[in-house]
């Protein structure tokens, strides 16, 4: 089977199979590259999954996720820079193009110094990141699900803490359950689609009603024709990763499962060469 360029299935989306098993399905179904969330390959082990991967002559698209750079969980911003310089490190033995970043949330500081302690950390990191060959993927969330993680909701506010840090390797991550739906979206992606080096494609519905409101693609409400018209038209060569986080989707059939997506992914939101 053909593999079909730039596109990813992650761990999350195919939860209840371990790793070795996500590596055999992919090559099976054409997938050119998976998605790694830390807690699996804490489970499995680094140095098995550096083997595994490696073996595999699979690309991984994503390492996720690290961060908490406001002391969420009672880290101080010191420990959570060492634990992204750590998993940094591990992205780049794994050959991962990007380390996905959660701020933390905004905790007890102002938005204006949450920003200072994110925007610090990701200068403390960018150039160890640039000779890994690793990006750093800073990730807004739609806020009624992820306050705990992120205080970044607002593509833009997210795009100009980006474009401030203004180095080649903090870049943005573009989830489209998370954003599709604030206002002026697709201008936004027109204005900084330079910046996004990652997508994570789920569908969902018009009101989501939390978290694993996601839907497989083709089974929502989002126009993702629409959405990516402007990393076409920028030529964007990073991965889209199909990252789908409901527990009612994990109990599917996993081979159908990615049989529907890479057939949706390939019908309507195929990048343009």
């Amino acid at each position: 089977m053909n593999d079909i360029p730039n596109l990813s299935i992650t761990q999350i989306t195919t939860f209840r199979w371990s790793l070795p098993d996500l590596v055999t399905h992919a090559r099976d179904f054409g997938f050119p590259a998976i998605g790694l969330w830390m807690p699996r390959i804490g489970e499995f082990g680094e140095e098995r999954a550096i083997d595994l991967i490696l073996d595999s002559g699979l690309d991984v698209s994503s390492l996720g996720a690290v961060g908490g750079f406001t002391g969420t969980h009672g880290h101080s911003w010191r420990d959570a820079l060492l634990d992204a310089s750590d998993a940094l490190h591990l992205a780049g033995r794994l050959g991962a193009r990007t380390l996905a970043i959660l701020t933390g949330s905004r905790s007890s500081h102002t938005h204006k110094h949450a920003r200072r302690l994110v925007r610090s950390a990701l200068l403390e990191l960018a150039d160890e990141a640039a000779d890994l060959q690793v990006e750093l993927t800073v990730k807004p969330m739609r806020k009624s699900c992820s306050s705990q993680w992120t205080f970044l909701h607002e593509f833009r506010d997210a795009a100009r803490l980006v474009a401030e840090c203004n180095h080649p390797s903090v870049k943005l991550a573009f989830g489209t359950w998370h954003l599709w739906d604030q206002p002026g979206i697709e201008t936004l992606l027109e204005r900084y689609a330079h910046l996004i080096g990652s997508v994570q494609l789920a569908d969902g519905t018009a009101a989501p009603q939390g978290v694993e409101d996601q839907r497989l693609l083709g089974e929502g409400v989002i126009p993702f024709d629409s959405l990516l018209q402007p990393l076409r038209d920028a030529d964007y060569s990073g991965f889209f990763e199909l990252d789908i986080w409901s527990s009612e989707l994990w109990n599917h059939d996993y081979p159908n499962l990615l049989a529907h997506c890479r057939d949706q992914f390939a019908r309507a939101a195929t990048v343009k060469r």
